[in-house]
């Protein structure tokens, strides 16, 4: 942090008369102006300090190297402005100053918080507008991109972090498609996304985003054997919340062994409603929900059969959509009704991907996989904050979607 001490003598000259009248300058360009001397002078002590002697010291023997004149540059300083400096050179071309950032225009601080509101959902040309009104430069979309990468690299540090620390209890999995441009061509891309609950934080947290087909099994392997290679702990996996892409149950059963799986309460009941005429279909639904919120499992299955005997010879196949995973639907009813509230649907995961979408829709497409990695995993932190502040004893009160 720079400590700048503004002398009251030297301020005089800031009020000139001109026609009788004075003419005020504004205190950010005084700011800006004493700013250029200060860290022209330290510039200046700099290659003094390099070099071994000052401007004017008597040499007693010849010296390699001397002083070679100034370079200007430009730098912006995040709230203040575009300052025009004198960079000291020699001649060898060896002086470096350990203040100034390497090739680039800009404070490390200016970068941040451009790449930060990028993130945050300002599009180029937002960022263009604003940077030039507050900031006195005006960024196009490149040099955005620049910057943010330049300050987002551990971002991709936090999405390969370890697991090891911490034991996850429960583990929702499911995707989202995103608008992505790859080699030039715009098209609909696959992410696939895992959240966890460990028994320590009692939190959502996301241990996964990859990009690839949500929809085929042997992707979900490959994402799911990460999850143990950055030291996820399997033993400690009780509970898999997914929803009902053939075969995913069994390969999370087979990868965690301990654990059982949770069939989505809300996919379940749009398939079987789906196959109900519509103006049936709200009754429908809420004699389902009997079954669903039932306080015990064995009420739940005391109000299935009554609900099958209802409604299975008007619509038998959308009953048989909920017979045949039933079991996988009321799973959660075993563990402390504490986790109900998230235990019974992927909707945790359905809000994470919402908040996705909205991110991304500000960009219109994302500029690839690098790009959106980016964007997604400040999506994910930014939710992980918010959630840091509702453990899952509390989620039902602060729960965003209606379940089911």
């Amino acid at each position: 942090m720079l400590k700048i001490n503004i002398e009251v003598e030297g301020s005089q000259g800031q009020f000139k008369k001109r026609s009788g009248q004075k003419e005020k300058r504004s205190l950010r360009h005084y700011l800006l102006e004493k700013m250029r001397i200060w860290i022209d002078s330290l510039l200046e002590g700099e290659r003094d300090e390099f070099l071994g002697r000052g401007r004017h010291a008597r040499l007693e023997e010849p010296q390699d190297n001397y002083r070679n004149g100034y370079r200007p540059r430009h730098l912006n300083f995040f709230g203040l402005g575009k300052i025009k400096l004198k960079v000291p050179r020699d001649r060898k071309g060896e002086f470096e100053s350990a203040w100034l950032p390497e090739r680039t225009a800009q404070d490390p601080e200016t970068e941040a918080f451009l790449a930060e509101a990028f993130l945050a959902g300002l599009s180029t040309r937002d960022l263009a507008r604003i940077s030039e009104k507050h900031l006195g430069q005006k960024y196009d979309s490149k040099q955005v991109s620049r910057m943010v990468a330049r300050a987002t690299g551990e971002l991709e540090t936090w999405r390969q972090r370890s697991l090891a620390e911490r034991r996850y209890k429960f583990l929702y999995i499911d995707g989202a498609n995103f608008r992505v441009r790859i080699n030039g061509r715009v098209s609909r891309q696959s992410f696939c996304a895992v959240l966890g609950i460990s028994e320590e934080s009692q939190c959502f947290e996301v241990l996964a985003l990859e990009m690839g087909d949500r929809e085929r099994v042997d992707l979900w392997q490959s994402v799911l054997l990460s999850l143990s290679e950055r030291g996820l702990n399997r033993e400690a996996v009780e509970l898999g919340i997914m929803d009902g892409l053939p075969g995913l149950e069994t390969l999370f059963k087979r990868l965690f062994p301990r654990a059982q799986t949770q069939r989505c309460q809300k996919h379940a009941k749009a398939n079987a409603c789906r196959r109900v005429r519509v103006k049936e279909r709200e009754q429908f639904s809420k004699d389902l929900n009997k079954v669903f919120y039932a306080p015990s499992e064995s009420a739940a299955r005391v109000a299935f059969f009554a609900w099958r005997e209802q409604w299975g010879r008007l619509f038998p196949s959308a009953v048989q959509i909920i017979e045949k995973d039933l079991d996988s639907l009321l799973t959660f009813l075993q563990f402390d009704p504490t986790y109900w509230t998230t235990l019974r649907t992927t909707n945790p995961i359905e809000r994470l991907n919402k908040e996705f979408k909205r991110r991304t829709r500000a960009m219109e497409v994302t500029g690839g996989e690098i790009s959106t990695y980016r964007c997604l995993v400040y999506v994910a932190q930014t939710m992980e904050y918010r959630w840091s502040f509702h453990p899952v004893s509390q989620w039902s009160a602060v729960y965003t979607q209606i379940a089911a």
